[in-house]
């Protein structure tokens, strides 16, 4: 499911229709939905990536300190 810069207002209604009462495809963007969220609380955790690529950030640009690799 995709959504263009050309989106009208009915389009996004038959979308949320549809997974709010869909059977199959409702259930497939549900499914999808909680593996987003799963992923986004992954990333957000004390050692998730978007914390771990923040602190690098810190380090390297506002500290000056270059990466170990």
């Amino acid at each position: 499911m995709e959504i263009d810069n050309n989106v009208e207002r009915k389009d996004v209604e038959e979308l949320i229709r549809e997974m709010m009462t869909g059977e199959k495809k409702g259930n497939e963007i549900r499914k999808k939905a909680m593996e987003w969220k799963e992923s986004a609380i992954k990333a957000t955790g004390p050692d998730g990536a978007s914390l771990v690529n923040l602190e690098k950030m810190i380090n390297e640009v506002l500290l000056g300190n270059k990466a170990v690799h």
